[in-house]
């Protein structure tokens, strides 16, 4: 996988390569889920609340992993918290390769992914971060982000496919990411380590962190109003409009379902190079902005049932998601250091998640406002 920047000779040297693909397999993991869950509907007869709640399980799971990962990264190390969680994330999979025993076996399995994806997220980050130190200046943020987006976006399309023409559709799919995801871990074991292990002596700036709180002066008002928008734009996105058509799709709903899901999530990867001179704030702005337009472009393509419609609508939202999910990262990357990192990086990621619960409220009001906001 490379990004913008990225020479290979760095890429051996310094192990964040081996760190971008654990959180590309993790990040695969999380998400391969969204395209099979028409499936799920038809085989368990589930409703649309029933669909809403596995996703919000999820999130449920992350809370712990993202406020605990992290700081317990910058105090033992970044190596120490992120592989044994992913491997909590792999058994996460594992029960989900029983879902289609029933709705209690899919929700065990999405909160198990979410507690092991939390921790490896938000101490990942963080490592990978620590150990783009030497490159340019933004590095360690878009890396991060291109391993995250090209794992939620290339996973789900993967899926979709396999679902679409191989066998056992609700089983095949999840033992091809717990071979990527068991392969990443292999490969991440031998990565230097980073975070509290290497940087104890370091204190954090007293300019650069708020007293009191041990965050960065200006969190609240840079990070908190845009984060639910990272995967509140994606979650709508993919969650929601491939259901609301499903009628129009026939045959070809589950690879429809991930093809939506890829063109929303690498969408936020393909921008990433337009980004790179931008600051955080600009970059927040462009993401809001491109997110609101495909809401609105999302509300006329749902209302013509059109597919070719509800795709430029992902795509925009891609945008929106890509753009305030690396401005996000971003800021957190320029305001922090090693010995804090890990814990700034988490909470950043607990307000991102905030957003997956748009498919949620969207099917709790369908019964009022029509099923235009159902799954």
């Amino acid at each position: 996988m490379k990004t913008v920047g990225a020479a290979s000779g760095d890429f051996a040297a310094s192990g964040w390569g081996r760190v971008g693909f654990l959180l590309f397999a993790a990040a695969w993991g999380t998400n391969h889920f969204a395209p099979l869950l028409l499936l799920y509907r038809a085989f368990l007869h589930l409703q649309s609340t029933d669909l809403g709640v596995l996703f919000g399980v999820y999130a449920v799971g992350l809370v712990p992993g993202l406020l605990l990962g992290g700081p317990l990264s910058d105090r033992r190390g970044r190596r120490a918290v992120v592989l044994p969680s992913a491997i909590v994330a792999l058994a996460g999979t594992a029960v989900l390769a029983a879902g289609a025993s029933g709705f209690a076996v899919l929700l065990v399995g999405r909160l198990v992914v979410g507690v092991g994806s939390g921790a490896t997220f938000s101490a990942g980050t963080a490592w990978l971060q620590d150990l783009s130190a030497g490159a340019t200046s933004g590095s360690g943020a878009r890396r991060a982000t291109v391993a995250l987006s090209c794992g939620f976006g290339g996973g789900p399309l993967i899926a979709a496919l396999v679902a679409q023409w191989a066998p056992h559709p609700l089983l095949i799919p999840y033992l091809v990411q717990a071979l990527c995801l068991a392969a990443a871990l292999a490969l991440a074991w031998r990565a230097p380590d980073g975070g509290g292990a290497i940087s104890s002596s370091r204190s954090p700036s007293p300019s650069k962190v708020a007293a009191g709180v041990h965050l960065p002066a200006g969190f609240f008002v840079e990070i908190v109003p845009t984060a639910p928008w990272v995967f509140g734009f994606a979650a709508i996105a993919f969650v929601v409009l491939p259901g609301l058509i499903r009628d129009r799709l026939g045959s070809f709903a589950v690879i429809y379902a991930g093809v939506v899901t890829a063109a929303t999530l690498l969408s936020g990867v393909f921008v990433q190079p337009l980004l790179r001179r931008i600051t955080p704030r600009k970059a927040a702005l462009i993401g809001l902005t491109s997110g609101s337009i495909g809401l609105l472009v999302a509300m006329a393509a749902v209302g013509a049932a059109s597919a070719g419609a509800v795709l430029v609508a992902a795509v925009l939202l891609g945008i929106g998601y890509g753009a305030c999910l690396i401005a996000g990262l971003r800021w957190v990357e320029l305001a922090t250091v090693p010995a804090i990192r890990g814990r700034v990086t988490g909470l950043f990621y607990l307000f991102t998640y905030v957003g997956f619960a748009a498919p949620f409220l969207l099917a709790a009001g369908s019964p009022h406002i029509g099923d235009q906001a159902g799954l």
